[in-house]
């Protein structure tokens, strides 16, 4: 019985490594099928000097070879043996001719076919293709005035090509440059901030192919003014001041001194108020109230404007300055004052609106601003400290709604001798 099974084992050993022979006793897999043409396969319009190229690899990394047939009708002729690399170039192929083409390679042992391939070639006396990739690029904007012009072109047949380069402001621009041979064009000193239209013509053989319009726009000689912004008050205000000031925000890139045009009215389209204002501060005269009204500011840098929106602002009731201080105290003229004196006075506004204070004191009558102790005060008196015997002062007040002011008359009172 064990000689039985050990008979066995040996018959279905040799079954298998049987079965596994497929010819290739020395294991060598053979080369991949050359694929991906170029020229693809059915192309047309091939130059007529032309690269044929393939990709082809082996699974076992072995060294191949290529064999190359090419011919008119599918009966092929070799044109290539024995080429290690993947490209062969075929020099004057007949224009208007369809051609066809394979490649076998082969790993120094066994060799494998690729599929037969077919292409046309170009006709003849083809127009040059169509200029493309301009440099500056379509509908550019802010380029120097200074520039050069480039731009793509050939001719399939391998014929000389030549150039006009066409610029102006007009959309079908004139020839500027006729028969260039370079594609490039340097032009000098074009206009500031000017759009302008430029095409190529190629020209090649008595033929022309005309590119497509582009066009570019040159930058300011000096940029314009920032566009005045944060209106004050803002647009849309309602129950504004029949006496409010009118600002607004603006700067110039490069720092140019700038003025405003002031526009204010009732109607949409606002007439001039001002022209070449030089500050972002107006106060327009009284203002009717319960009125809309519509505004609009103009940079202007002496050389570029920059136009500002159309803002909108709504009055209220009107408003009524404060009435003037009265009542001073000390009293206007008196003498032998205390030098601890402490300044009094009375006021009231119409509207009833809050009121600040700005006191003014002095030893002359014509006081200034030099002469402001106080400001912003909202109590009707100030303590002024030790003061000089035997001296003369003199003050007034000043009264401040918040829009509207009122001033007092100029007082004055003398206050007491030295008495030891």
């Amino acid at each position: 019985m064990r000689k039985f099974l050990l008979f066995l084992i040996v018959i279905m050993t040799a079954l298998i490594f049987s079965g596994c022979d497929n010819g290739n006793t020395d294991g060598n897999s053979a080369p991949d099928v050359p694929q991906f043409p170029n020229p693809a396969d059915g192309a047309t319009s091939v130059g007529n000097v032309t690269e044929l190229s393939w990709s082809c690899d082996d699974q076992d990394g072995d060294a191949l070879t290529y064999t190359v047939y090419l011919g008119r009708t599918e009966a092929l002729e070799v044109v290539a043996s024995g080429i290690s690399e993947t490209y062969f170039t075929l020099d004057t192929l007949d224009y208007s001719q369809r051609y066809y083409w394979k490649v076998r390679a082969n790993d120094g042992k066994e060799t494998t076919s690729g599929a037969q391939w077919r292409f046309n070639t170009v006709e003849e006396n083809m127009p040059p293709t169509i200029p493309d990739n301009p440099v500056p690029a379509d509908s550019i904007i802010d380029l120097e005035i200074d520039q050069l012009f480039r731009w793509y072109s050939y001719d399939i047949n391998g014929d000389n090509v030549t150039f006009d380069f066409c610029l102006s402001e007009d959309e079908n621009p004139e020839v500027f440059a006729a028969n260039l041979t370079q594609m490039q064009y340097q032009v000098h000193n074009l206009d500031y901030h000017t759009i302008y239209y430029w095409k190529v013509i190629a020209k090649s053989a008595g033929m022309t192919t005309e590119g497509p319009t582009w066009s570019f726009e040159t930058r300011y000689y000096n940029y314009p003014p920032e566009i005045p912004h944060t209106p004050y008050p803002h647009s849309g205000s309602t129950d504004v001041s029949t006496n409010s000031r009118l600002s607004w925000n603006c700067s110039d890139i490069e720092d140019d001194d700038l003025v405003y045009d002031i526009y204010l009215g009732t109607d949409t389209n606002p007439p001039l108020m001002e022209l070449g204002y030089g500050s972002m501060t107006y106060y327009p005269e009284s203002l009717e109230p319960l009125t809309t009204y519509y505004w609009r500011i103009d940079a202007w840098d002496g050389n570029n404007y920059s136009h500002g929106p159309i803002w909108e602002i709504t009055t209220g009731d009107p408003n009524n300055p404060p009435n003037a201080p009265y009542m001073p105290w000390p009293a206007d003229g008196s003498v032998g004052e205390s030098i601890f004196a402490m300044l009094r006075w009375t006021c009231n506004d119409p509207d009833g609106d809050d009121l600040m204070y700005k006191v003014y004191f002095g030893i002359t009558p014509n006081l200034d601003e030099s002469n402001v102790i106080a400001l912003g005060i909202t109590d009707e008196n100030w303590e002024l400290g030790t003061l000089n015997y035997s001296t003369t002062y003199y003050w007034k007040i000043t009264a401040h709604d918040g829009e509207m002011t009122a001033t007092s008359d100029t007082w004055s009172f003398t206050t007491e001798a030295f008495n030891p």
